[in-house]
């Protein structure tokens, strides 16, 4: 059948071949078609070697974000880690502080307590004023003496402008 439509196309064209030429038109036609394929080809390698590159970059950022990431969540877990046992320290010493203060409000309790009895009456006034009872005689030393003038004098400078 295609040799019979080929000959009737012919007939009905009815020009004149020349075999040579119609020879040549066909080698290059299949060069030419050879030529887009190699090109076809030659593109799809060049965007497959395009596409092997952008792979190997996407990989590489990847991994470089991938480890600014690990980076990043060992920092914070680092200063997170940091934070607890300052505070922790800092609970620990404020109830040290705490218990020193409770122990403190206990001996000023006792001496509160004790402040109103007579014989601790007497002993401060024995001991600040210098007061004695009668028939008691009062020895008094050089270095007693100088440190109580040095105290009465400061008070008395601080009154002077009275």
């Amino acid at each position: 059948m295609g040799k019979n439509r080929r000959s009737k196309e012919f007939k009905n064209n009815s020009q004149v071949i020349d075999m040579e030429e119609a020879r040549a038109r066909r080698q290059q036609k299949r060069r030419a078609e050879k030529e887009k394929k190699e090109e076809k080809e030659l593109r799809a390698k060049q965007q497959n070697t395009r596409g092997k590159r952008a792979i190997r970059r996407s990989k590489t950022r990847r991994k470089i974000i991938t480890g600014i990431t690990i980076a990043i969540i060992v920092l914070l877990v680092f200063l997170l880690v940091f934070n607890i046992i300052s505070l922790k320290k800092e609970q620990y010493d404020t109830k040290k502080e705490q218990q020193a203060l409770k122990q403190q409000k206990a001996e000023l309790q006792k001496e509160l307590e004790n402040a109103e009895t007579p014989e601790n009456i007497e002993a401060q006034a024995r001991q600040q004023l210098r007061l004695i009872k009668p028939g008691e005689v009062l020895y008094m030393f050089p270095s007693e003496i100088t440190d109580r003038d040095d105290s009465s004098t400061g008070g008395q400078k601080g009154d002077s402008s009275q």
